[in-house]
């Protein structure tokens, strides 16, 4: 029986830069079998690999890696593999082929925030890839072209 996703409450990011601890908080809780962390306490546990330099004047103060989102995808905790892509290369039929075990965290370039930005993916239809925001705190649903414009994505696949 599958997993009704829309009743697990969506984490909110509690900064700008808390995107991806918020989604890995939301997976975790989604994908079930796993020890949930918080955001802070996710901060806290990965602080080597996001920038934690100079929170008063380093405008990236905060964000994470495209290598630390790497490493933290693939630590033995989560189960799960890391898969950096073409951006070009994704589409709704190779997402549901990655959703076998469950949801897929998803790393881009979201033009609304004019940075990276991770959403964790729960369903896809042909045209159409339904995500967990954090950014709001939502469920939306948005073509497939709006992260396959991105020059890469990296998906978290769970492997069991």
């Amino acid at each position: 029986m599958a997993t009704d996703y829309l009743s697990i409450a969506p984490v909110q990011q509690f900064d700008p830069t808390s995107c991806w601890a918020a989604a890995l908080q939301w997976w975790a809780r989604a994908i079930g079998g796993r020890v949930v962390v918080t955001q802070l306490n996710l901060l806290n546990l990965y602080v080597q690999y996001w920038d934690s330099r100079d929170p008063d004047n380093n405008p990236n103060y905060g964000t994470i890696s495209r290598d630390g989102l790497i490493s933290v995808i693939n630590d033995s905790r989560w189960s799960m593999s890391a898969s950096p892509m073409a951006g070009g290369d994704f589409t709704t039929v190779l997402l549901n082929q990655k959703m076998r075990f469950g949801p897929v965290i998803l790393g881009y370039y979201e033009p609304a925030v004019s940075g990276n930005h991770v959403v964790v993916a729960y369903g896809a239809s042909e045209t159409h890839v339904a995500v967990m925001n954090p950014d709001g705190a939502r469920f939306i649903g948005l073509p497939v072209g709006h992260y396959s414009q991105s020059s890469e994505i990296i998906l978290g696949i769970p492997t069991r």
